[in-house]
């Protein structure tokens, strides 16, 4: 008998954790009151400057010098995601998923520009027997993104497009914030934490863009516009540490910001010196329809070596 109660108590215990770890939240939610985060200036991509001559391929280094001004960029109209269960719990069905908070509007909401002094990239294109130009960029600003680029290469003009990919980069993040702590599925958010702040420094960031680039050029000397729309960062996932009863916690935390797209434009010229170096000077603008007034730009001269 003493043996049966041990095992139904084994038991008893075993079903409690499984059910009760069932039901804590898998990921913690916040939504932002305001909030500043810091994002990266990428290269933008700019063509070759010259025609090259069909069936060939061409490699370049290129490091480049660039001075960001430090104002930040204030947005408008920036929101906090709709919360539903399946954010809180990834293994919820469809059928039992529910809202738990509507998309709420964030009061005050920032970019800080991160434009590291100096940047590097390696370049390769192949032309093939017609003028379209295509090749690949990998490079570090200070992070390491990726680039794949296609266009026509002609006598006097190119133009094409190009998709960016920030692989790893890092920025500041610095948040005030509240989380649901109660709720159902007939009534949604019943109750809600304090508001609290959050700060962390070099947090890892992951940004997605595409652009196109035109260049009009004549005995080396070229002219170069190329606008990118970028999306800053494609991670929103925190570590989060909070004193418990015996020592420091840490758990998985994860903001719903519909983070706003960034228009980069640059526009420059360049030089080819000699078949292998080449010199470049220009200036790269950000905006986006929500900024709330301002110029932010950021000015830049790259130098590159061709073979």
């Amino acid at each position: 008998m003493r043996r049966f109660h041990s095992n139904a108590l084994l038991v008893g215990l075993s079903c409690a954790i499984f059910f009760t770890g069932c039901t804590n939240p898998i990921y913690r939610q916040g939504n932002l009151t305001q909030g500043t985060f810091e994002i990266g200036v990428p290269d933008n991509f700019t063509g070759v400057g010259k025609e090259l001559p069909r069936k060939s391929s061409i490699k370049g280094i290129s490091l480049s010098l660039n001075y960001t001004t430090k104002d930040e960029m204030k947005m408008k109209d920036v929101h906090n995601a709709k919360l539903k269960e399946s954010d809180i719990d990834p293994l919820v069905s469809d059928k039992d998923n529910y809202t738990i908070m509507s998309r709420t509007k964030i009061n005050d909401f920032r970019y800080k520009r991160n434009r590291f002094p100096a940047s590097f990239a390696f370049t390769h294109l192949l032309k093939t027997n017609s003028p379209w130009l295509g090749g690949y960029s990998i490079g570090f600003d200070p992070g390491l993104y990726v680039r794949i680029s296609g266009g026509f290469n002609m006598e006097h003009f190119e133009v094409g497009g190009y998709l960016d990919l920030g692989l790893y980069n890092l920025g500041d993040v610095s948040f005030d914030y509240y989380e649901c702590t109660t709720y159902t599925k007939n009534t949604g958010c019943t109750e809600t934490s304090e508001v609290k702040h959050f700060k962390e420094k070099n947090v890892r960031q992951a940004r997605l863009g595409g652009g196109a680039y035109t260049s009009f050029y004549w005995n080396g000397f070229a002219l170069s516009y190329s606008p990118m729309i970028y999306l800053p960062s494609i991670v929103q996932e925190y570590e989060l540490k909070e004193k418990g009863v015996y020592n420091e916690e840490n758990f998985d935390f994860i903001t719903r910001v519909e983070l706003p797209f960034v228009l980069s434009q640059y526009i420059g010229a360049s030089k080819w010196i000699n078949s292998h170096w080449k010199v470049a000077l220009g200036a790269t603008l950000l905006s986006s329809l929500n900024f709330n007034g301002g110029v932010y730009p950021t000015a830049n001269t790259s130098l590159g070596y061709w073979f």
